[in-house]
């Protein structure tokens, strides 16, 4: 062979060699999103993947048990560990060239389960809304498909000694916690999460004993049987937590908020030789229903509040936010209308205050469905008990 031959060859087997080394390069960062590395492209220098049990490689991410999580790279030669081929079956990575991959359930326990965590970029902020998100795929070798694949949010690190499975009461699913089949293409965990506050650590899997998860015998292809897994093994890739507002629905198909239609519109009757505490609790201020942002009308009617407290500089005012029992039903479901009455009362407040008023003259208390101005179910009747009450504070 001549120089020039081999050289060309020294070159060529060094481009070979460069796939796994360029995949160690920081990701692009999203400063939205809370978790780092979430979709596990960067790697730990100096480290190859090279076979299974290696989910440390990702840098930031752990294995809370002594069970191991596999990461699986196109840029690997490992068969075991390669994508889209690999030991659990085909799948090409969501967002860039790696995923991660979990046991989420076992007959009998025979596979120990697997899980992954990291910590965040910052802690959650309390009582803000989060939307948490990732994509799960079944491995084509499972012979068995679970629900139950969900997420823990948690102050502390989630860690548990030896291989053994994590039971937690406040592990997140989706809403129909449908039991994952999807093996072509990923199917998307999407979550709201009303944060308590200090929370700093993301954990994935399956939190349930077994006996409390539904499971589903799967037929492995004929192209797997020689090496089917007793078990239900998922992919993970692109994991994300993102701050996001009220009134945002978060893009979970499960989880969006019907839209509000109708408003109520009352005339208030007042005198002048009406007593104070009396012309002010003639007086309230409605709203669309799931919503707790004051439009228009609701301001006309608090100008009126307002007007009254300018007036008479000693008066101290309760706002009363309410909802209607429809609300309330959904809010079991639905973290960001937990407080809406709560919210409602408050926004009013900083409305006055931002009209003048000292805040220290307002205070807020919430209802919810308690007192309903109406118990009938009509539309109409339901646009009734939406309201801010005020009440005079002696």
């Amino acid at each position: 062979m001549n120089r020039f031959n081999i050289n060309l060859l020294v070159a060529f087997m060094a481009m070979a060699n460069m796939g796994w080394a360029q995949e160690k390069e920081e990701q692009e960062e999203d400063k939205d999103n809370l978790v780092p590395n979430w979709s596990f492209e960067t790697t730990i220098e100096d480290e190859d993947l090279r076979r299974y049990d290696e989910f440390n490689l990702a840098e930031g991410w752990y294995d809370p048990t002594s069970a191991l999580s596999e990461l699986f790279s196109s840029q690997t030669r490992s068969r075991y560990v390669k994508a889209p081929d690999n030991m659990y079956g085909t799948e090409m990575p969501f967002d860039g060239e790696n995923y991660a991959g979990i046991h989420a359930y076992s007959s009998r326990s025979r596979e120990p389960r697997t899980y992954i965590g990291v910590e965040l970029k910052e802690k959650m902020d309390e009582n803000a809304l989060y939307c948490i998100k990732f994509r799960a795929s079944l491995a084509e070798r499972s012979l068995y498909a679970a629900n139950n694949l969900g997420a823990v949010i948690s102050s502390k690190k989630v860690e548990k000694k030896g291989e053994t499975s994590i039971t937690r009461a406040d592990a997140l699913v989706t809403d129909k916690n449908e039991i994952v089949t999807v093996s072509e293409g990923w199917w998307e965990f999407c979550k709201r999460y009303n944060a308590k506050g200090g929370e700093r650590y993301l954990t994935i899997g399956n939190f349930s004993e077994d006996d409390k998860t539904a499971h589903e015998t799967m037929e492995v292809s004929s192209e797997y049987e020689d090496g089917s897994e007793p078990a239900a093994y998922y992919y993970i890739d692109a994991v994300e937590i993102r701050q996001i507002s009220a009134s945002e629905n978060c893009g979970c198909g499960n989880t969006k908020i019907p839209d509000s239609k109708i408003i109520f519109s009352a005339s208030f009757q007042t005198t002048d030789d009406m007593p104070m505490g009396e012309k002010v609790e003639a007086i309230d201020a409605y709203f669309y229903q799931y919503k707790d942002e004051l439009v228009s009308s609701t301001k006309r009617t608090t100008d009126q509040i307002i007007e009254m407290m300018k007036a008479n500089p000693a008066m101290r005012v309760e706002v009363i936010g309410h909802s209607d029992k429809e609300e309330v039903e959904l809010a079991k479901n639905e973290m960001s209308l937990k407080n809406l009455a709560e919210q409602r009362a408050k926004n009013t407040r900083e409305y006055m205050a931002d009209q003048g008023v000292d805040r220290g003259r307002i205070l807020t208390k919430s209802m919810d469905d308690k007192q309903p101005v109406s118990t009938m179910s009509t539309p109409l009747s339901l646009a009734k008990n939406r309201r801010v009450e005020f009440r005079i504070v002696l």
